[in-house]
């Protein structure tokens, strides 16, 4: 299986998972989200390990298209600048989390449907 197809497939998965979460769970996210940013080493490792996997995606494959094959180029570098934005200024992400409480649901809708798009065309 090619990897772009791979990779297009379990960010489908992932996309509707996490979607679902926000939509069912949105009232634990905040609790979820002050204990990671509370532990400065947790949020410093899962930057390095998302720059390290995105990295190895992006050397590998990094096609800009008009179609779900950009969709897929545009998130590796959305998910590379999360990690380094973990990395290097975790207390930005801290603080849009507060700002954007109640459009958890919004968002997770957004998910689904990005995550349906990827998994069935990829």
């Amino acid at each position: 299986m090619d990897i772009l197809i791979l990779t297009s497939k379990i960010l489908g998965v992932y996309l509707v998972v996490s979607g679902l979460f926000l939509i069912l769970k949105a009232k634990t996210v905040p609790a979820l989200l002050k204990d990671f940013f509370d532990h400065p080493a947790v949020t410093y490792l899962t930057g390095v390990i998302l720059i390290f996997l995105t990295t190895m995606f992006l050397i590998q494959y990094n096609v800009w298209e008009y179609s779900w094959k950009g969709v897929v180029t545009a998130f590796a570098w959305i998910v590379l600048l999360k990690g380094l934005v973990y990395v290097f200024a975790p207390k930005i992400l801290s603080e849009s989390v507060k700002r954007f409480r109640g459009w958890f649901g919004a968002w997770g809708v957004l998910a689904i449907i990005i995550g349906i798009y990827l998994f069935y065309l990829g």
